[in-house]
């Protein structure tokens, strides 16, 4: 007999933040808003955003644009960009410098603990 998976109360609520920010990002009108509103979240907290490559693969990245996460010197870039309401820069946590992604190839946007943050960052992968 299998012992039952016990899930704990913060981990409800981060699946259910994740699936509420998904729902609304769908149902945003065009890529515009999308990319605002994903730019405003991930200036908050880390987000894990899976999304299709340009080759097809799947892709999921740790990622944020909080100042606060991204090295001193790798700051520049952010303002070096031109900005596109089809793709959105990103510093990427664990590759640890900067990646961009297609609006329209996210697949999914997940809020993760603390502890699978450090995990994550730590691992590298």
């Amino acid at each position: 007999m299998e012992t039952p998976v016990v899930v704990s109360e913060e981990t409800k609520q981060f699946e259910y933040m994740s699936d509420c920010t998904m729902e609304f990002f769908d149902d945003l009108d065009d890529h515009k808003m999308q990319r605002s509103y994903l730019g405003i979240l991930l200036a908050g907290k880390p987000l894990l955003v899976t999304f299709e490559k340009k080759n097809g693969d799947v892709r999921e990245m740790l990622c944020t644009l909080n100042e606060a996460s991204i090295p001193e010197h790798k700051r520049y870039f952010a303002t070096d960009r031109a900005e596109s309401t089809e793709i959105l820069a990103v510093y990427d946590l664990q590759k640890e410098d900067w990646r961009s992604f297609r609006i329209a190839s996210v697949q999914n946007i997940e809020y993760l603990q603390e502890e699978k943050i450090a995990d994550m960052v730590a691992s590298g992968v």
